[in-house]
């Protein structure tokens, strides 16, 4: 084995093995409770500051409850202590980590050799680089010669349509009621002027995905932006748009906008 066993473990549970950003992700959290601030447990973590912001929005999006609370004002952006549920999870946290050595013992007692299909395991664990991922069910499948729809509800009546063909339905395990993830790169995302619910426009548009919420995020780049919309269910989508778009729309933090996009342009995956 050319890894330590406590290292592949980790990896294939919490993260890649050359980043494991889940564990990095995790002992952020831990830092946070012990130091109260954000700036001082990303340093202690070797994160940028935004990184560490970014890595929150990550764990708070991913455990689908708040697991810190911001304090305004004060130096670097002002407090930040763990909420109930994010104690919780430390606990859990530093509990695997001190049970992790009497695991592997056990483990490899039971199983010679089982450690060294780790590595394995974790080559074949997913990987994106897609900037928008929703974790839902399948609440439908159409299928068709061609081409099948599938309906992921991803919570609070929100719904991402995708279009797979029937192999990739099959393939997959797809059936309804199993768990999904639906997967959208952000240059894939167009984004349009939410309609005017006082003139009682209607978004009239081909594409099957339509989610309307406001800007919470802007990242100008010398190119391209990175545009995020939080959707009323608290869901965010984020977008790749020229700077040419950004300032046409006159898009800014708090403005009201739409983001589309093709359910052929859809990515489903299942964890095995």
């Amino acid at each position: 084995m050319t890894s330590h066993p406590e290292q592949l473990v980790q990896s294939f549970l919490m993260g890649s093995k050359q980043t494991r950003s889940g564990q990095r992700r995790l002992l952020l959290l831990s830092k946070i409770g012990h130091l109260g601030s954000l700036s001082a447990a990303a340093k202690a973590c070797g994160m940028s500051y935004k990184g560490a912001w970014q890595a929150v929005e990550a764990m708070n999006l991913a455990a689908e409850t708040e697991l810190v609370i911001a304090q305004k004002g004060g130096v670097g952006g002002g407090g930040m202590s763990l909420t109930p549920a994010g104690e919780e999870l430390v606990r859990a946290f530093q509990l695997f980590n001190e049970q992790m050595q009497h695991w592997m013992r056990e483990l490899e007692h039971l199983s010679p050799g089982v450690l060294s299909q780790l590595e394995i395991m974790r080559k074949v664990s997913m990987r994106t680089s897609a900037r928008n991922l929703f974790n839902g069910c399948v609440k439908s499948i159409s299928k068709g010669i061609v081409n099948s729809e599938v309906v992921l509800s991803i919570g609070d009546h929100t719904e991402v349509v995708a279009q797979i063909t029937p192999d990739s339905v099959e393939r997959l395990g797809l059936e309804v009621g199993c768990d999904a993830y639906a997967l959208v790169k952000a240059s894939w995302v167009i984004l349009i002027e939410a309609p005017d619910t006082n003139a009682h426009k209607t978004l009239k548009t081909s594409a099957r995905n339509q989610f309307c919420g406001v800007v919470c995020a802007i990242e100008q780049g010398a190119v391209n932006s990175d545009v995020t919309i939080e959707i009323p269910s608290g869901q965010k989508v984020s977008a790749i748009i020229t700077g040419s778009s950004l300032h046409a729309m006159g898009l800014e933090i708090g403005t009201p906008c739409c983001a589309l996009f093709k359910a052929s342009h859809v990515l489903l995956a299942v964890s095995d």
